[in-house]
C-alpha cells in the first residue's frame, strides 16, 4: 500500500502546464559572475526570461557565502543585482537578492558580529546549506542561534544530502527546531537520481516540505526543468502546502542579527 501510494503522489492529474504554481522562485543561481550559477549578464537574462515563461512572478537570487570558496558579502552581491537590473526589464521587486550560507564556523562567527549583515529571503527567513557528503556538525548550533534570534532558518535541499538520503525521518530533528525545509524543482522530476526523488517523496508524504525552488544555475537547468515541464505536472504532490506565497510582493529584507534581540531590523534591499 505504501509503495502505491509514493507512486501515485507523483502522478496526479495535470493541472498546471508552466510553473505558475511556484508564484516565487526562493532559490536560484541567478546572479552573474558570483559563484557557480550564471557566467555572464546576457545568461542571467536568459534564465530569467526562461522562468518568466514558465510563469514565475518573483525571484530571490541566493547566491553561495561559503568562506574560502565563495567569499561573498552584501556588497558583492548588491553589485551584481545593480548590474543584472541595469540590463533586466524588470521592477526591481520582482527580482530581489538574499543569500545561501553555508553552515560553518564562520556562519556561527558572523551571526555574533553586529556589523555582518545577513541577507534574509524576507524579514527573518534564511537560507542555509551543507555538503552533499558529510553533515556539519554546527547545524544544530546554526539553527538555534538564528532561532534564538527570532530568524527562521531554511534548509536547501536536503534530499541531496546523502547522509540523510537512506533516513530522511532524520530531518524531523530540524522541524521540531524551527527550522524550514526547501526541497529543488528537478528533484522532484529525479533529475539528480532516484535517491533524491525518493526523498521528496517522503517528505512530501509526511507534509514537511514547505518551500521548492529552482536552484537554477545554468542554461542545462533550465532545459532539464523545460523538458520535465513538459512531461509531468509536480504542483499537486505537495498539497498546497507550500509556503512560497508568502514571498511575495514582500521585500527582501537585510537584518543585522546582532541587533536582533534589540528588535531592530535592518533596512530594507
Amino acid at each position: 500500500m505504501k509503495n502505491i501510494f509514493m507512486l501515485s503522489i507523483f502522478s496526479r492529474k495535470r493541472k498546471y502546464n508552466d510553473l505558475s504554481w511556484l508564484q516565487v522562485d526562493v532559490h536560484n543561481h541567478l546572479l552573474p559572475r558570483v559563484d557557480d550559477g550564471s557566467a555572464s549578464v546576457s545568461q542571467s537574462l536568459d534564465l530569467l526570461a526562461a522562468l518568466t515563461d514558465q510563469g514565475i512572478k518573483q525571484f530571490i537570487a541566493t547566491p553561495h557565502v561559503w568562506d574560502g570558496i565563495y567569499p561573498n558579502n552584501k556588497e558583492s552581491i548588491q553589485r551584481a543585482w545593480e548590474e543584472l537590473h541595469q540590463h533586466a526589464d524588470l521592477p526591481r521587486n520582482r527580482l530581489r537578492y538574499a543569500a545561501e550560507y553555508m553552515v560553518s564556523e564562520q556562519l556561527l562567527k558572523d551571526l555574533d558580529n553586529p556589523l555582518v549583515p545577513l541577507l534574509c529571503l524576507a524579514g527573518g527567513y534564511v537560507l542555509i546549506e551543507m555538503p552533499l557528503m558529510n553533515e556539519s556538525p554546527l547545524i544544530k548550533d546554526v539553527i538555534q542561534k538564528l532561532t534564538g534570534r527570532g530568524i527562521t532558518p531554511i534548509l536547501a535541499h536536503p534530499e541531496r544530502y546523502i547522509y540523510y538520503q537512506h533516513s530522511p525521518s532524520m530531518l524531523k530533528v530540524f522541524k521540531d527546531m524551527g527550522c524550514l525545509i526547501q526541497v529543488n524543482l528537478l528533484s522532484c522530476y529525479g533529475y539528480y537520481g532516484p535517491r533524491e526523488k525518493n526523498v521528496v517523496k517522503y517528505l512530501a508524504r509526511k507534509n514537511m516540505v514547505d518551500l521548492v525552488g529552482t536552484n537554477v544555475h545554468d542554461v542545462r537547468h533550465m532545459k532539464a526543468i523545460e523538458h520535465y515541464v513538459r512531461k509531468e505536472d509536480v504542483s499537486g504532490v505537495f498539497r498546497e502546502k507550500l509556503r512560497n506565497a508568502e514571498f511575495l510582493l514582500d521585500l527582501g529584507m537585510e537584518v543585522r542579527p546582532g541587533e536582533i534581540l534589540k528588535g531592530k531590523y535592518g533596512s530594507h534591499v
